[in-house]
């Protein structure tokens, strides 16, 4: 009796395991279709990867010509050697905000109305988007490394520049969740693209992106220091030249985590309460 009741007992366990499994399998699926979706749609416009390329391209050759010879000659630094990190981590962020926009519009125009009507994993039509923007992101900034050899910069190893790289990437991937987790709530794209701005210019400006932490007013400094975007350049410039520092991987790693951790949540349940 005991024997032939134990199968029964563990059957909805093992149901619910085939279940658990069947809707991650589902949700991959869909993910793999709307990043196919939004790859299509990049490969169609590519003034979007072009956007993305000219402006580290913007910030690269402005600040080296314009403002390099002042910057890099007052805190004592080969400045473009100091700027091209810090470059690519602002490339990223501006992916980041063509998620925002990008989303916005969707949502605006009714085109996620159809997803909403389908049996698909509402997961799948944000995470979609945001890995199509990182693998744009990666193709940008290949491209802008690709520029700032021509310019003279110089990478201390080949497995420096791919890890420096891959890191931005990632940065940008889970930057790229805030920007959405803003577009699911605004719906707006102009009024999300001037949100965007609106915290992404403070926190780029206030940065050692473009100028060490040391040169700035002594007030200024601890936030200049450990905010998120001075984190990811200091990381990306240790890996560029091969004197990585665990504090500043660390900082890195814990900011792209914490990101993905309260933005992907927050932008799935916007995006599912949204009209």
């Amino acid at each position: 009796m005991t024997a032939t009741a134990q199968p029964t007992t563990a059957e909805p366990a093992i149901a619910a395991d085939v279940s658990a499994l069947g809707r991650l399998r589902r949700s991959t699926e869909d993910t793999a279709t709307m990043l196919w979706r939004d790859m299509i749609r990049t490969a169609r416009q590519p003034e979007m990867l072009v956007f993305a390329v000219v402006m580290g391209v913007f910030f690269l050759v402005l600040f080296n010509y314009v403002f390099g010879g002042a910057i890099g000659m007052g805190a004592g630094v080969d400045y473009l050697q100091f700027l091209v990190p810090g470059v690519f981590v602002i490339t990223a962020l501006q992916g980041a905000q063509q998620t925002s926009m990008g989303f916005a519009a969707d949502l605006a125009e009714g085109v996620t109305d159809r997803f909403r009507s389908l049996p698909m994993s509402q997961v799948a039509v944000i995470a979609g988007r945001t890995i199509a923007d990182a693998v744009r992101n990666l193709i940008g900034l290949i491209l802008v490394a690709l520029l700032a050899l021509v310019m003279g910069y110089r990478f201390d190893s080949a497995a420096g520049a791919v890890a420096a790289i891959a890191l931005t990437t990632a940065i940008g991937f889970s930057f790229s969740w805030l920007g959405a987790a803003i577009a699911a709530k605004v719906r707006q794209p102009d009024m999300v693209g001037m949100l965007s701005m609106f915290w992404l210019f403070p926190l780029m400006l206030a940065s050692t992106a473009f100028t060490p932490a040391d040169s700035m007013p002594g007030w200024l400094q601890p936030f200049a220091t450990y905010q998120p975007i001075s984190v990811a350049a200091d990381a990306v410039r240790g890996l560029c030249e091969g004197t990585p520092a665990t504090t500043d991987l660390t900082l890195a790693a814990a900011w792209t985590i914490g990101l993905l951790v309260v933005f992907v949540p927050v932008s799935v349940r916007l995006y599912q309460q949204s009209p």
